[in-house]
């Protein structure tokens, strides 16, 4: 029982990032193996963030919301180059727009950002994939779905409604 608790917190501690020496670049460990899937289901807009995070050939989260106009953060991690490239329908690997919307960081590691239109209709949805490895990645598509007000971890709206607070139970 004691060996499987400590299993379970170095594999959290290196599912975090923690305990690594290599200053958390990923790509590949230190005897040669590649890297391996991320475990778990991946959330929407982790901590209400507008970044998506290459690592271990793996974009996260899956699913990203965000407003009209919003500035994305893309991280890459991994010690090759990748991409995030619009595509009009998943899967199909190829540089698209989504109801007009389109990007493309181009090949890079490190950080790149790119902003969606101040005009994108909400309810738009924009797969993408990384144009160096296409299918080879982990999670070969992700999207970023255009919303009025992204999640953020409490699921409550990010800004409170007019002339009310923003807990009903505070009211008096």
């Amino acid at each position: 029982m004691r060996g499987a608790i400590w299993g379970a917190v170095v594999a959290t501690m290196v599912a975090c990032g923690g305990g690594s020496s290599d200053g958390g670049g990923g790509g590949s460990s230190t005897d040669g193996t590649p890297p391996t899937a991320p475990t778990g289901t991946p959330t929407v807009n982790p901590s209400g963030s507008k970044v998506i995070t290459i690592q271990g050939m793996a974009f996260s989260p899956l699913r990203l919301e965000v407003a009209p106009g919003a500035t994305v953060t893309v991280r890459n991690l991994d010690d090759m180059v990748h991409s995030v490239t619009s595509e009009s329908a998943p899967g199909t690997f190829r540089p698209g727009a989504a109801n007009g919307v389109s990007f493309d960081t181009g090949l890079f590691v490190g950080v790149r950002t790119f902003t969606i239109p101040a005009n994108a209709a909400v309810g738009t949805s924009v797969p993408y994939y990384c144009t160096s490895h296409l299918q080879q990645m982990v999670t070969p598509n992700g999207e970023i779905a255009i919303v009025a007000t992204p999640a953020n971890p409490s699921g409550t709206p990010s800004t409170p409604a007019p002339g009310g607070s923003p807990n009903p139970y505070d009211r008096e």
